[in-house]
């Protein structure tokens, strides 16, 4: 049992050893990882002491500002940086509070409530990243940013990081000046060397130097004159309202201003208000202006030919660097502007040749269309003295072979004054014209009453208008009026307007004339519905020569020289009074609208009106002759002048000859073929068709024998002759025909 026991005992002893051999095996393992851990721990810690450390060293050495919050704005972090940048107290850092700091950082910033909403929104949105410029009120500037910061998926805070940007903004800001003064310059030396525009010029310099200086207020003086010549001194401004430039302070006169015109090289002061030499004074409400320079501007030979002015309402804003620039910019500008007035010269003076040779082209011009008037004039002169003359002739030879028919007699005579009266008014008009372009017409004025004048004019004008078979009608004012006139050179103008109207209307037409008054003067207007005025006479209807054109409508427009118009006007005219012709808007015809003053006096006087009796043309039978003077001929007459183509037919009749009468081309032709005349005399100049045509017409029916064509025409000059001669002509006779070569001519054998 005792053995028992000792076994027992051994083998509980072994086992109890072999379990404190384990447990101190384990114990020494467990004691030998627990220094490896604890050394272990120690060397982290030591590492991340050191790595905060570093950390903690790179935040202040960094030369931004960096703070750290949380998304409660709790301060987890910042470095000195950021306490220095925003001037914040250790006592207020120690709150840990964003809070609480910004209010103190806020006051320094120039829009402090816009600092503070701009903060509160993004801890509200917490977006990312944000970024933000801050301007400080002495003039600093801080770019702000942040960046929220994640880890393991949750929001810890958000890092703010400040950055003072002040001379980093001053540099760009300087290099962005320097390059655009340099685009400045380079753009004004562009212009000053290609425009030649001296005002043009003038503003780009002042810009330029205004710009490039830095002024608020500048201004370029400069004189117009030419070289070595005195004149007054333009200006153009920049920077300012050229209205407002009077009251902005900057010298435009006085000694400052006389010692930059006079050659100064420089005038330079950082403060105008304290130099004894400144006589100007801003009104009130408008800053004055402190800083001031002024560099003159000279050209190529040195001669002042004025100077730039340059103003700023701050003292000292000038350096050297503003020196140079407008110095240079002057130097140029003096230069250019010498050259654009030297250019602007030589413009001038090529104008004023340009201008003497455009004159003298013009008056060489006018030379050689006076002469052709002049030619024109002569030739219608005697053409339209020669038609008077050729019935005259025609009827004096009527009267010499003593014809003792009555009615013959009669037509003759009639004939005559009708004649004689139109060479009476021709030579009329050409004295009128003469007196008044000599200033020798001269007005017998006194009291009249218009309507003497008018009715004298109707008088006058009425043979003329019971020709065209014209239904004439006058409508006045029952008040009668009086005004202050000629009344023989009134009554003239009046019969010269009425003419013209029944002139240039068609037969059976109408002819009107309107008196109408006021307070300041009368208003007489002769209508007629004929052809009206052409639209290219319009502004020349009343100069010397100028007619209108005739048409088949009105034959009678045919002849005239041109002058009757030109009398009215200057007539009306001296009257005090003025005329205008204008187409009727009404219908088809020509008014013609004479305005005069009222005298002061009223006269009384009632005007009666006549009617218009057509009057026919009487018809022209062959005059028996005693036989044996010549072989009796078949003579065709044709001249759209009635008279000449009566006298020349009773003529030819009273010379036992069978006679007939056409008054113009186209009839001439229809007579011809039906009445196969001998001998045929056709005027030229004739409504509808002129006698060169009909005479080719003529000669194109081949008649046979062919008849004999004389051209019996006003027209005698050689270039006539020929053109008579290449239509067919046969002889060409000129108005007024000598009888007794009419007769050899018909009595011949041709």
């Amino acid at each position: 049992m005792m053995k028992a026991n000792d076994d027992e005992d051994r083998l509980l002893r072994s086992v109890a050893l072999q379990n404190a051999q384990s447990i101190l095996r384990a114990r020494q393992r467990a004691e030998g990882v627990l220094v490896a851990a604890r050394d272990g721990l120690e060397q982290k810690t030591t590492e991340l002491a050191l790595s905060l450390s570093m950390v903690r060293a790179t935040l202040e050495a960094s030369r931004d500002g960096i703070l750290v919050t949380d998304d409660n704005a709790h301060v987890t972090g910042f470095n000195q940086q950021y306490v220095r940048m925003w001037g914040l107290s250790d006592e207020l850092m120690a709150f840990r509070d964003h809070e609480r700091l910004l209010p103190v950082a806020s006051r320094q910033v120039k829009d402090a409530q816009g600092f503070l909403d701009r903060v509160h929104e993004i801890y509200r949105h917490s977006p990312a990243e944000s970024f933000d410029l801050l301007k400080l009120l002495d003039g600093r500037v801080y770019e702000r940013s942040s960046k929220i910061q994640i880890v393991e998926g949750q929001h810890v805070g958000r890092v703010w990081v400040f950055r003072d940007i002040t001379e980093q903004r001053r540099t760009e800001d300087a290099l962005r000046k320097k390059a655009r003064v340099l685009e400045l310059l380079n753009k004004t030396g562009t212009i000053l060397t290609a425009k030649l525009d001296v005002h043009m010029l003038a503003q780009a310099v002042i810009d330029a130097a205004t710009e490039a200086s830095g002024a608020k207020v500048g201004a370029f003086f400069y004189t117009t004159a030419a070289p070595g010549g005195d004149g007054p001194f333009l200006r153009t401004v920049a920077g300012i309202a050229a209205q407002d430039f009077d009251s902005c302070g900057l010298p435009q006169a006085g000694a400052l201003f006389n010692l930059t015109l006079s050659g100064a090289p420089l005038v330079h002061l950082d403060d105008l208000l304290k130099d004894t030499r400144h006589e100007a004074t801003a009104p009130p409400g408008v800053v004055p202006l402190r800083s001031y320079l002024a560099v003159p501007v000279a050209s190529g030979s040195a001669e002042v030919i004025g100077g730039l002015f340059l103003g700023h309402p701050d003292a000292g804003v000038f350096d050297d660097r503003a020196e140079r620039l407008v110095t240079g910019i002057a130097a140029q500008a003096g230069v250019s502007i010498d050259n654009a007035r030297l250019y602007e010269v030589a413009r001038q003076a090529a104008q004023e040749r340009e201008k003497l040779l455009d004159n003298e082209r013009a008056a060489r011009s006018e030379a050689e269309q006076m002469s052709q008037m002049k030619d024109e004039f002569l030739a219608m002169l005697a053409h339209e003295l020669r038609n008077p003359l050729a019935p005259l002739r025609a009827s004096a030879e009527i009267l010499r072979l003593g014809v003792g028919d009555p009615a013959v007699l009669e037509r003759t005579r009639a004939i005559m004054e009708r004649q004689i009266a139109h060479m009476t008014r021709l030579v009329d008009d050409l004295l009128d014209v003469s007196r008044i372009s000599r200033g020798k017409l001269e007005l017998r004025l006194e009291p009249i009453r218009l309507a003497d004048a008018i009715s004298s004019a109707a008088e006058t004008s009425r043979p003329v208008l019971l020709e065209r078979q014209h239904v004439f009608t006058v409508t006045m004012p029952e008040q009668p009026i009086a005004i202050t006139a000629d009344l023989v050179r009134l009554s003239q103008a009046f019969t010269n307007l009425l003419n013209n109207a029944a002139k240039y209307t068609p037969e059976g037409g109408s002819v009107e004339l309107h008196v109408a008054a006021d307070a300041q003067g009368v208003t007489i207007s002769i209508e007629d519905n004929g052809i009206g005025v052409p639209e290219h006479l319009s502004a020349r209807i009343f100069d010397m020569f100028v007619q209108g054109e005739p048409s088949p409508a009105t034959p009678k427009a045919q002849g005239g020289l041109g002058i009757g118009l030109t009398l009215v006007r200057k007539i009306v005219e001296m009257h005090g009074g003025s005329i205008r012709a204008e187409s009727r808007s009404d219908g088809p015809g020509s008014r013609f609208i004479v305005w005069l003053p009222v005298a002061d006096a009223a006269a009384t006087l009632t005007a009666a009106e006549s009617g218009a009796v057509p009057v026919a043309a009487a018809a022209v039978a062959p005059v028996p002759h005693p036989a044996g003077v010549f072989e009796p001929r078949r003579i065709l007459v044709t001249d759209d002048n009635v008279d000449a183509a009566l006298t020349l037919a009773s003529l030819l009749g009273m010379l036992g000859h069978e006679v007939r009468t056409a008054h113009d081309g186209a009839e001439a032709i229809e007579a011809a073929a039906a009445f196969r005349p001998d001998v045929i005399f056709l005027d030229i100049g004739m409504p509808r068709m002129d006698g060169y045509e009909a005479c080719r017409r003529i000669r194109a029916l081949g008649q046979a024998p062919a008849p004999v064509i004389v051209a019996l025409t006003g027209w005698g000059q050689a270039e006539d002759k020929r053109k008579a001669q290449e239509a067919g002509f046969d002889h060409h006779f000129t108005k007024p025909v000598d009888p007794a070569r009419l007769e050899a001519l018909v009595g011949s054998n041709f």
